[in-house]
């Protein structure tokens, strides 16, 4: 058995995982928000109740940071008090030290690359390419089931791939990256401009990308530009991407991903243009497959392959 947790700005999820990939129970609460002492032991908490007497091997986390392997330290923390508190801290060892269980850390879009890689919609391809899309945009590389984090963990960050330099500041410090784009802050933003000077469905309701396809699927002219522009940023990166990487699948997942094919196809029309053709052809693009589990799979994914000495 193994546990996987994933750590978010706003829940805690874990659960205990067998070796085939079968959850076996699992927890979801808000996560500590006010010190990292109070996450860190919400965390060791959280494996004990998992474990619930049984062997656990190993532990697992995945968060929204950038994971240093050659130091074994989390950089990159969101600014969220108990996260970003966690700023060069050997996260690893110090959970080993409370849980007296290995524990192996990572960042979470690479937890959720290593579990659809494993079990989903990646499974049966030698090399993918994962990308999330949420409030932010994350990726992951994976190669015959091992990440590629490159020299200090930063491989695989194609939401701060810049698009437009002269477009909005992004939380990396440069401007107009995919994430200002196509995240979801970025869809609100778009609308909001096109709403000042047009008239729309979307006038008075919240700005979500849910609502936006909703109206686009409706043939609302403004929520499907919205959708367009950002099928054409996330083809216009990921043309690039597939021309550097030559991977055999991508990996559409995050919540903004719950458009579907609606928002896929376009991608891959936008994509289709903005790489070698033969790229193209060697590559599928897929939906991502464990939804809500990816986290919690991944984490677990990532605590057996630390443990087996296979790499991150």
């Amino acid at each position: 058995m193994y546990v996987g947790l994933d750590v978010g700005g706003t829940f805690l999820k874990g659960a205990r995982i067998d070796g085939t990939g079968r959850v076996e129970t699992r927890i979801h609460e808000p996560v500590a928000q006010d010190t990292a002492e109070k996450l860190l032991e919400q965390m060791t908490k959280a494996v004990e109740r998992l474990g619930g007497g049984a062997p656990i091997r190993a532990v697992g986390v995945g968060l929204p940071g950038i994971v240093d392997h050659s130091t074994s330290r989390v950089r990159g923390v969101p600014n969220l008090p108990a996260l970003s508190q966690l700023e060069g801290t050997p996260l690893g060892e110090e959970l080993a030290k409370r849980t007296g269980r290995p524990a192996f850390i990572e960042n979470d879009a690479n937890a959720a690359g290593l579990a659809e890689a494993w079990l989903g919609a990646g499974r049966d391809a030698a090399s993918l390419l994962l990308v999330t899309l949420g409030t932010g945009v994350g990726g992951a590389v994976i190669i015959r089931g091992r990440l590629w984090t490159g020299r200090s963990g930063y491989s695989g960050e194609i939401g701060h791939m810049q698009l437009d330099p002269g477009g909005v500041p992004c939380g990396c410090g440069s401007r107009g990256c995919l994430e200002t784009i196509v995240g979801s802050r970025g869809w609100a933003r778009r609308a909001e401009e096109k709403l000042r000077s047009r008239s729309s469905t979307l006038a008075g309701n919240p700005l979500e990308p849910a609502a936006i396809v909703e109206a686009a699927r409706g043939g609302d002219a403004v929520a499907l530009e919205v959708v367009e522009e950002t099928a054409r940023a996330l083809g216009q990166a990921l043309g690039g991407a597939l021309n550097l990487l030559n991977v055999e699948r991508v990996v559409v997942g995050g919540g903004v991903a719950a458009a579907g094919p609606f928002l896929l196809d376009r991608v891959v029309e936008q994509t289709r243009g903005r790489c070698w053709p033969k790229v193209f052809a060697d590559c599928s693009f897929r939906l991502a497959e464990l939804a809500g589990d990816a986290g919690v799979v991944g984490a677990a994914r990532v605590a057996m392959v630390g443990l087996n000495g296979l790499g991150l």
